[in-house]
């Protein structure tokens, strides 16, 4: 039987991009607060993708999925996340949110004592992963480029990592590492603002990462 997987706040880059590549193994829902915009993402992700997707309030999204992707550009407010709680009970809920700021030209992690992924985990108390930081939105989104790269996963157990890595694997050339428990991803978020930064230096367009 095929999941379904919600994209959480979707309609941007990234939540258009994970929806063109997951839609030929998973049923898609694209959420977005408005419905509006989130019908407007899915039908650009069916067009990219030639597969169905469907557009939903972040809560109906929710609700309906198997897997919830949070492809949200930053962390959302604890009664967000309240709100979504409900609906995420018991299911595999993964974050690629990087707090980030601007200034002087360059990219820097907001200033936290957790990572985004172990606050979205504090709230809502189900199983939660850290995955897709380091993955360019704007390939992602050109379906037929070859994404060599690695993703590096951090989730409290190997379990929730080969829950993951279904799910980072239906996607070709992809290849998911176990970077270690949940609070690992502060290290993988901060080096998501570092390769932006990098990538603005040096010219380097969609910069990722791949260890060898």
């Amino acid at each position: 039987m095929t999941k379904t997987l919600a994209l959480v706040g979707g309609t941007g880059d990234l939540g258009i991009g994970l929806g063109c590549r997951l839609s030929t193994s998973y049923k898609v829902i694209i959420g977005s607060r408005d419905a509006v915009r989130a019908n407007e993402a899915a039908a650009k992700v069916s067009s990219l993708s030639g597969e169905a997707a469907t557009g939903m309030t972040n809560v109906e999204a929710a609700a309906a999925s198997d897997i919830a992707v949070l492809t949200i550009p930053d962390l959302p407010s604890n009664d967000v996340l309240l709100a979504l709680k409900p609906s995420l009970q018991g299911k595999l809920v993964v974050s690629p949110i990087v707090p980030m700021e601007f200034s002087d030209g360059l990219f820097f992690p907001k200033p936290s004592a957790s990572s985004a992924a172990e606050s979205v985990a504090s709230v809502l108390q189900t199983r939660v992963a850290a995955a897709f930081h380091n993955v360019p939105a704007e390939r992602l989104m050109q379906p037929k480029a070859l994404l060599d790269y690695d993703v590096l996963v951090a989730a409290e157990t190997r379990e929730i990592f080969a829950e993951v890595s279904e799910l980072v694997s239906c996607i070709q050339k992809l290849r998911p590492l176990y970077a270690g428990p949940l609070r690992n991803s502060r290290t993988i978020e901060s080096l998501t603002a570092m390769l932006l930064s990098v990538g603005k230096l040096n010219k380097i367009r969609s910069p990722s990462i791949k260890v060898v």
